[in-house]
């Protein structure tokens, strides 16, 4: 699962660091938080599926978009092209962003407000932004006393659309503790192995970090090959 925006060329391109920086969050189209944003994409496309919020609105402050890149955009430079082609709306007031994106108005004002207290105070108590090391991988050392949080108070506002996309390293082929692919009740094909991105993840729905697809290919390939020796040399 991945959280995917479009960038000022209505290119696809995955959403992490944009909706994890400080002066950013996440609403559906009642102006509600339904996820800790700075997640890994594998939680924030599963949390966003379940509650529904397609698209899902990310909002930033004029602080965001100066300090730090946005896709293929640079801090602090936003093609004219981003804007008319509708991947970011851009308002003077949180109230007429809500009016040009469709966002519920007094849901949004009364997120942002609660937002902006967790912010100053350094803990998200709705769900923990910030708190791990995850986390604070995608946050911004330099802003104290939570690098992942920052309120959203500077003009100019802005709003983008976040998509569920496909993700490569979920489901598969099913395999046992030898690699052997598994028929639908379970039983083994004999010869056929896998490993990998072809086959289902061996953690399930979780996602330990980056690269967490890259360790278990290698090792049930190892594991393969050695039942494989075996099965030939028996």
């Amino acid at each position: 699962m991945d959280a995917l925006v479009r960038d000022a060329r209505r290119r696809r391109a995955i959403c992490l660091w944009e909706r994890s920086l400080p002066g950013s969050l996440v609403v559906d189209e009642r102006g509600q938080r339904f996820v800790n944003e700075s997640a890994s994409y594998t939680d924030f496309g599963h949390a966003q599926l379940e509650r529904g919020a397609i698209p899902a609105w990310l909002v930033l402050d004029g602080r965001h978009r100066r300090r730090y890149p946005f896709t293929s955009m640079l801090p602090g430079i936003t093609p004219k092209a981003a804007i008319d082609n509708g991947f970011f709306v851009r308002a003077a007031t949180i109230g007429e962003l809500a009016a040009r994106t469709g966002i519920d108005a007094d849901g949004l004002r009364a997120t942002v407000e609660r937002f902006n207290r967790f912010a100053a105070s350094g803990v998200d108590e709705e769900f923990g932004r910030g708190a791990s090391i995850y986390d604070n991988y995608y946050g911004d050392p330099t802003v104290k006393p939570n690098p992942n949080l920052g309120p959203i108070d500077r003009p100019p506002f802005w709003a983008t659309r976040i998509y569920p996309g496909d993700l490569g390293t979920k489901g598969g082929l099913l395999t046992d503790e030898h690699g052997r692919v598994l028929r639908e009740d379970g039983s083994a094909i004999d010869g056929l192995y896998a490993s990998g991105n072809s086959t289902a993840s061996v953690m399930g729905r979780t996602y330990p970090g980056p690269g967490g697809t890259i360790g278990p290919g290698m090792v049930f390939g190892y594991l393969a090959a050695l039942h494989m020796a075996g099965a030939a040399a028996g």
